[in-house]
Order: structure tokens, then sequence, then C-alpha cells
């Protein structure tokens, strides 16, 4: 089942309304607009986000945004359960631009609270 359209571009303005000045800038370099890409071994999500070999996505069974690599487009890779919200996954990303590492996180503990059906 698809995560509609509506409710992510919510999330992507409130995501761009926390971001520090430098994050705003990297994000207009690697946005895109949304499209359903695959996530190997669930359904479908929605890539906002290219640089490289790596894909931001929302990731509606953990509901957060979530970074991937990818090999073929249309499909991503891996799996993350981040509940990170938009902000948060593009300073992941500066911050391995910055250090030349990805050292994670690639899991968060459970946010308690009610979810709507996926």
């Amino acid at each position: 089942m698809s995560y509609p359209e509506e409710q992510l571009w919510e999330k992507i303005n409130d995501g761009w309304t926390s971001m520090s000045f430098r994050q705003r800038r990297f994000w207009d370099a690697i946005r895109r607009p949304p499209e359903e890409w695959e996530l190997r071994g669930y359904d479908r999500c929605w890539v906002v986000a290219l640089i490289g070999s790596t894909v931001i996505y929302y990731n509606q069974f953990e509901h957060g945004f979530n970074r991937s690599a990818w090999t073929q487009y249309g499909v991503i890779d891996h799996f993350q359960s981040l509940q990170d919200e938009l902000d948060e996954a593009v300073q992941r990303q500066l911050d391995v631009l910055d250090t030349g590492n990805d050292v994670g996180p690639w899991a968060s503990p459970p946010i308690p609270g009610k979810y709507p059906n996926s």
C-alpha cells in the first residue's frame, strides 16, 4: 500500500522549515520530485533525494526518513528502521560528506504512539 503523496509533502515542508541554512542549501542540490521506488523485500516507498549512489526516502513502515544505497534506478537496496525527520536525514548525509565516513546509526528505538495502518 502506498503512502499518500499529499501527506508526504506535509512532512517534506515541515522538514524544510526545521532545516538550517546549510541543510537547505544541500537539500536544494539533492532533492527531487517524490517518486515511488521499490524497497527491496518490502513495498514501494517515496524517494525524495538522490546524491551519488545514495537515496533519501520516506519509510512509511517506520514513519520516518532513511538513507540507503541504490544500484538499480527505481530500487532502494536496504531497509532502515530509523524514524528521522527530513532535516535529520539530510544532516546525516551532510555528516558523511564532512567526514568521509558513514557510521550510522542504522536503526532507532521504537517511538511510542499511535500510527496509522501502513
